[in-house]
């Protein structure tokens, strides 16, 4: 079975810029992909799972884009980051979806994980961009027999196949697993 999580670099700007950064500008720090893009990459990879990453904004592209390529929905799992970016300067989003998909038929997790998780993961938000250590173990869990591949990676995981143009050299993999 293979398996692929996913956090696509969404196509949109910074929002709420400072007085106080002259300098900053409305363009985000890395490259982002139209929803075109994103499902164009989606589709070169033949998932029976697949967990995609994505913000409020898109929350309904990303489910479309998904069954576009003939995933169901299963959940959609929320990261609380206990933090965030206040756009506008109005309310705090603090928190991003995990959705769960699959192909029919659904295949099943590690049996011993039944009803061991619930749809929120609390965890700080540590970095722009960087995704709770906790949605790895979740996914490791519920398939620790699976082929998992990592679309934009920015780090390297162990037993992961991981592609991102963000990826540093493999000695950062090295150092994960010596731990």
């Amino acid at each position: 079975m293979e398996l692929i999580y996913a956090d696509p670099p969404w196509k949109q700007l910074k929002g709420g810029l400072r007085d106080t950064r002259p300098n900053q500008e409305r363009k985000l720090d890395y490259n982002t992909l139209t929803l075109n893009q994103i499902k164009k990459i989606l589709s070169n990879y033949k998932g029976d799972v697949l967990f995609l990453w994505t913000i409020d904004k898109f929350l309904f592209e990303a489910q479309k884009i998904a069954e576009e390529l003939g995933y169901k929905l299963h959940a959609r799992i929320i990261w609380d980051k206990e933090n965030g970016v206040a756009p506008a300067f109005t309310i705090r989003f603090s928190h991003e979806y995990l959705l769960w998909f699959y192909k029919s038929p659904m295949e099943k997790i590690d049996k011993d994980m039944r009803g061991k998780f619930t749809t929120i993961i609390r965890e700080k938000s540590k970095k722009h961009s960087k995704k709770p250590i906790k949605a790895y173990e979740l996914i490791e869990s519920l398939y620790p027999n699976s082929r998992k591949i990592e679309l934009f990676a920015r780090n390297y995981r162990r037993d992961w196949e991981c592609l991102g143009i963000e990826l540093k050299d493999k000695t950062e993999l090295l150092e994960v697993q010596k731990r």
